[in-house]
């Protein structure tokens, strides 16, 4: 058992409220006072450092090629656990082996189980050329615990075969009665040549036309009226949406982060910004990819480059927090807790309350870190993470030897709705 003393804990106010928290793999016991333990204790001084949930990114695009599988699984979670992201979500759209079948969801979680840093979640997918076996398979997946099924329309991958919107009815028709969560990505195909935010806004349109009771969940949006239309609708239809960091940071600082997509924040940078101050902006991602996808596929399935995951989370901080005074709350939401409640893995992930898996971060807002771009722009953020903990244990941070004890992480609930109010903060 550890006890963790002189921390400072996030409030829904601005205050910072100074505790001690006693964990072992889960939180025990959060307390102002004193904690006394009977056995032996291992005592952390914080001495007044910040406590934070880990990171969690529901939506990495982590496994290219399976010969380079177990490759990518390592580099691409210890990037992202050295960032502070303890949990993120696979759902790699370009993989020679998607998760149609149960056995197919056995052998990806054993390869996360050999490679991960990061506790892993997974995305399955649905192989319609199995009609009608197809929804079942599905159902199946879903009963088993992975976080959601992944729809592309078209189809960027050869493993994935395309499938219409009207067959995307048919499937959420089939399985009206199940709280099964789904991801979209792509654009209206059948009516539009080529990507673009029209054809992106056009999709989602007819997904809301087609989807019934199911949580529908849209990776990466990257237009200001997208956000809008989704926002203006999501009460009434159980929508959310996911922006990338790599998308926000050029418009803050254009000199240092170059655009690696197709992006109109600039274009609307106060409207933009009143949406995150106002916890608008449901959760971020990293999007990240282990390679560059062909020029023949749309660019809305491109993902970005893994050296983000490095200071992602603390440009977040540094930047939204720290430089432009978003509450921390707000921060914590977009990084962390809407993610965790999105995949059905809240409060186990996403919450620093007891019960609640010992997935924290240290985080350092008086000395700075610095950091190289993906094309070699050096910058500094203010912040540092100190010590990241994972199940409990130490396994990264500042002058710490990073240690592999992540695997694969099954869903332990439903999927809370986009305007949940529970909360730990």
């Amino acid at each position: 058992m550890k006890l963790l003393i002189n921390v400072s804990l996030p409030t829904s106010s601005t205050a910072l409220k100074r505790v001690n928290v006693l964990f072992d793999n889960k939180i025990v016991k959060v307390s102002a006072d004193e904690i006394t333990y009977d056995d032996e204790l291992e005592t952390i001084d914080a001495k007044g450092l910040i406590l934070l949930p880990g990171g969690i990114d529901p939506h990495l695009h982590i496994c290219s090629k399976d010969a380079t599988a177990a490759r990518d699984i390592a580099n691409i979670t210890k990037a992202a656990l050295e960032g502070g992201w303890t949990t993120v979500g696979e759902l790699s759209y370009f993989t020679e082996s998607p998760i149609f079948n149960l056995s197919q969801l056995r052998a990806k979680a054993e390869l996360m189980d050999a490679n991960a840093y990061t506790s892993t979640a997974l995305w399955g997918h649905v192989d319609i050329t199995d009609y009608p076996y197809h929804a079942e398979a599905a159902q199946e997946l879903w009963a088993k615990g992975v976080v959601g099924i992944a729809l592309a329309a078209p189809s960027p991958n050869p493993a994935i075969s395309e499938i219409s919107f009207t067959e995307i009815m048919d499937l959420f028709l089939d399985i009206y009665e199940s709280d099964t969560a789904f991801a979209f990505q792509g654009f209206d195909h059948e009516n539009h040549d080529c990507y673009s935010f029209v054809a992106q806004m056009d999709a989602i349109k007819k997904m809301l036309r087609r989807m019934q009771e199911n949580p529908i969940h849209i990776p990466r949006v990257s237009s200001y009226p997208t956000i809008e239309f989704i926002n203006s609708i999501s009460k009434r239809s159980d929508i959310s949406f996911a922006t990338c960091v790599n998308d926000l940071m050029p418009i803050f600082d254009k000199q240092t982060h170059k655009p690696d997509h197709e992006c109109d924040f600039a274009d609307f940078y106060d409207l933009l910004f009143e949406l995150i101050r106002t916890n608008k902006i449901y959760l971020v991602s990293n999007c990240t990819a282990p390679e560059r996808v062909s020029d023949d596929c749309a660019e809305v399935f491109y993902g970005s480059d893994k050296s983000s995951l490095a200071y992602s989370y603390l440009w977040v901080l540094s930047e939204l927090w720290k430089k432009h005074k978003v509450p921390l709350a707000t921060c914590i939401k977009m990084t962390s807790e809407n993610a965790a409640k999105r995949m059905g893995i809240y409060p186990n992930k996403g919450s620093l309350d007891p019960g609640s898996d010992a997935d924290f971060v240290l985080y350092n807002p008086e000395v700075n870190s610095k950091f190289k771009t993906a094309n070699g722009n050096a910058f500094e953020l203010t912040g540092s993470f100190e010590a990241i903990y994972l199940n409990g244990d130490l396994v990264a941070g500042k002058k710490i030897k990073t240690k592999r004890t992540g695997g694969y992480l099954a869903r332990s609930t439903n999927p809370k709705r986009r305007h949940n109010s529970t909360t730990w903060i």
